[in-house]
């Protein structure tokens, strides 16, 4: 499956916010997520992103093209998250695969979504703290959401 997304990094979220609030997006989740980043020589990444709820935690591993640039569109191959419960076993597969462990983040993300478009809107703690936007989904209708936003 591919990705098509626009992510930068902003002082406040609060202006993102008020657009999904005003413009009808539905509230999805609102969560702490603990995400390990894992790489390996083809390119790829692997995460371990752990969800921290009031009463209970998922786990989900995930794949996805590794591509480091600056630029705000990313459009990359990923995978669906697979919900496991078993850490050590996961790890195995990790390590049989020759992913290496990279670097853990950790965040607050509150994601809103509507038609063919979601936000994910993250406050970062870890390693550094600062403030992640992203605006993801079907092309035609992700690329006037953007517009609209004069970011």
């Amino acid at each position: 499956m591919q990705e098509y997304e626009y992510s930068f990094k902003t002082d406040d979220i609060t202006k993102y916010i008020n657009y999904c609030n005003n413009n009808d997006y539905k509230l999805i989740d609102k969560v702490k997520q603990t995400r390990t980043l894992y790489r390996n020589s083809n390119k790829t990444m692997a995460r371990i992103t752990i969800n921290e709820y009031d009463d209970n935690t998922k786990m989900f591993l995930d794949f996805k093209e590794y591509n480091l640039n600056d630029s705000i569109l990313k459009i990359r191959k990923e995978s669906l998250p697979l919900e496991f419960n078993d850490i050590e076993s996961i790890n195995s597969i990790l390590e049989f695969l020759n992913y290496k462990k990279d670097i853990t983040l950790i965040r607050n993300r509150i994601i809103y979504e509507k038609d063919n478009v979601k936000f994910e809107i993250d406050k970062y703690e870890s390693p550094e703290v600062y403030n992640v936007v992203a605006i993801e989904g079907k092309k035609e209708e992700v690329d006037k959401v953007y517009n609209e936003l004069e970011v």
